[in-house]
């Protein structure tokens, strides 16, 4: 069950989201917050926990997005300024599955906001998200439709690794995590979005 907590926060604020936001153990031994910008990893994980022992039985288990939650990523993680994330509207629902595969699909409209200048653009995600646990212990994330990624600093991805970035791809994604949480493999099709650019 502890795995498919980590899947689950993987995916929030996954604004995947997302949000998703993940709570691991960074190989620097920081606690990460990585994966989409997609929803409210507080509130999520604890609706799961609360039903942790009936929901991990069988039957998937699913959730709606928390509307009205909000994320903030200090300056440097997400984007050179401080970046807050807030789940605004949409029907995104989270999906559990027995084996550690998460799913995400529906509406996610988060808007984002430089809390340093105050600037703010909402953005109307649509599509699916999906984290299958790999052998090695990591995941393979998928993303198709339009969905906001947070890439922290080291993560592979588009945009200078050394820094924290958001970026809003419209078409297909595919990412490779580790078992400590780090973006190993990033592939893209379609069109990408710098988000902290939008901002500034």
């Amino acid at each position: 069950m502890f795995a498919l907590l980590v899947i689950a926060a993987l995916v929030v604020l996954p604004i995947g989201w997302a949000l998703l936001l993940q709570w691991r153990r960074g190989a620097t031994g920081r606690v990460r917050r990585g994966g989409l910008l997609v929803g409210a990893v507080a509130m999520m994980v604890g609706c799961v926990v609360a039903v942790a022992p009936d929901a991990s039985a069988s039957k998937p288990f699913r959730i709606p997005a928390p509307i009205g939650n909000s994320n903030t990523f200090p300056a440097g993680t997400a984007c050179a300024y401080t970046l807050q994330a807030d789940l605004v509207g949409g029907n995104r629902v989270f999906t559990f599955f027995d084996n550690e595969r998460f799913h995400a699909t529906g509406r996610h409209i988060d808007r984002f906001t430089n809390v340093d200048t105050g600037t703010s653009t909402t953005i109307d995600q649509q599509g699916s998200f999906d984290s299958v646990p790999s052998a090695d212990g990591g995941s393979v994330l998928r993303g198709s439709g339009i969905n906001a990624f947070v890439f922290f600093p080291g993560d592979a991805g588009p945009g200078d690794i050394q820094n924290g970035r958001t970026y809003l791809f419209t078409g297909n994604f595919v990412a490779a995590m580790d078992p400590a949480g780090a973006i190993t493999t990033f592939t893209s099709t379609g069109t990408s979005q710098d988000v902290c650019a939008m901002l500034m």
